[in-house]
């Protein structure tokens, strides 16, 4: 049999919550081509007169702060104190901009709570830059509640962002999002009581009844089912959905599922209270430090694929210095140097290259830099309109006791 993926421990993993990805065209190749420049070319020789050109517009100057919130442990951080993060120092001796960084997003909803109420009142959030998963993403733009960006002035993005992530359904021009990281959801247990599971009906099966957990992330768990019963993740019909809540019904009423849970199903399976998870990629992995027999595996039928993206808020009072750092972290250096922390997977061209001069055992990861063949295995969930989103919502929180 081959190698369950994501095997091999890693040093230093993020904890979060994962979600799905709406129009995420499969990866024809790995994160590893090479990044290109930002330099202009230099322009065609032309007869006749010289044009004037005209004086080009100053650029604003970088702010004395950037307020920032993401997920935890989801940036490189010095292993001696948690509050201080090379890349954040490197962008502040570059732009002399104090980052206000805050790991305050552990739900994608929640935070959307926190800031719904300045977006429709047309006010400021107090937040420049946020990290959100794809699909919460494509609400923000849906709602109009996002900058555009100035593709101007993120030139590293523009030119080093991988061709799997662009032009999602809800973002063509690639004007409003960033992606910030991605992950797998798949098969989580300990293998040492499961042995090897390959299957998703293995999330249906009796024997580990009251030892299994299922996500609160609607995403992932009904795109499980919606697999089971041979369906797309990608092009499912409503009554198809229905169908999918009512196979998890089943194994719910014959209380095969221990709980619904966000990522401490992880610490459930070191502990042994659970033997069998919907689990997250980077969650498994973190954890074979604790117990190395939990395997981390993309179901046969296939797993889910997802991730998260930089996004400006409507109205952030300092536009232009997000854009400065999204362009700063889209340096294939200083991608690098965020994953070789991380350690999920990298949508920054030319990171791979450059990881591999310090830490060539992670450039050669497939948790960072995933195969043509792994890419293959995971899909996403598709785009839902708002009536149709509210449909799913209630029926997964009826289903879960929410």
């Amino acid at each position: 049999m081959p190698e369950p993926l994501l095997s091999r421990p890693v040093t230093r993993r993020a904890v979060l919550v994962g979600g799905s990805l709406a129009g995420f065209a499969a990866f024809l190749a790995a994160c590893g081509t090479s990044g290109t420049s930002n330099t202009p070319s230099e322009p065609a020789a032309s007869s006749g007169p010289t044009p004037t050109a005209a004086p080009p517009t100053p650029k604003p100057t970088p702010s004395a702060e950037l307020n920032f919130a993401n997920w935890p442990l989801y940036i490189d951080t010095d292993d001696n104190d948690p509050t201080k993060h090379k890349t954040l120092e490197d962008f502040k001796a570059e732009y002399g901009t104090t980052v206000k960084y805050s790991e305050v997003i552990n739900d994608n909803d929640e935070f959307f709570g926190t800031i719904k109420a300045p977006l429709q009142a047309g006010q400021d959030t107090g937040w420049d830059l946020i990290v959100l998963t794809d699909w919460m993403a494509g609400r923000l733009v849906r709602l109009q509640w996002l900058e555009k960006f100035d593709l101007g002035n993120v030139p590293n993005y523009v030119n080093n962002l991988q061709d799997g992530f662009k032009a999602p359904d809800w973002d063509p021009t690639n004007e409003y999002h960033a992606p910030w990281q991605a992950g797998m959801t798949g098969l989580g247990y300990d293998s040492a009581v499961t042995g090897e599971l390959t299957s998703v009906n293995a999330f249906w099966d009796a024997k580990w009844k009251g030892k299994m957990t299922y996500l609160t992330e609607m995403r992932d768990t009904v795109g499980f089912a919606l697999i089971k019963l041979g369906y797309s993740r990608q092009t499912f019909t409503l009554d198809q959905f229905d169908q999918a809540i009512a196979e998890l019904r089943k194994a719910v009423d014959a209380k095969l599922v221990r709980a619904f849970t966000g990522n401490e199903y992880a610490e459930s399976l070191v502990s042994g209270d659970v033997v069998l998870a919907m689990a997250w990629s980077g969650d498994i992995i973190q954890k074979q430090a604790d117990k190395e027999t939990l395997v981390f595996r993309i179901p046969d039928e296939g797993g889910n694929l997802w991730y998260d993206n930089m996004l400006i808020p409507k109205g952030a009072a300092h536009k232009y210095t997000a854009e400065l750092m999204i362009d700063f972290v889209y340096r294939p250096v200083i991608a690098a140097q965020i994953e070789a922390w991380v350690n999920y997977i990298c949508p920054v061209k030319g990171a791979k290259e450059e990881l591999a001069k310090t830490a060539p055992d992670l450039a050669n990861s497939e948790l960072i830099f995933p195969s043509a063949a792994t890419y293959a295995k995971v899909t996403g969930f598709r785009s839902t309109t708002e009536a149709e989103e509210t449909h799913m919502n209630d029926a997964f929180a009826a289903l879960i006791g929410a």
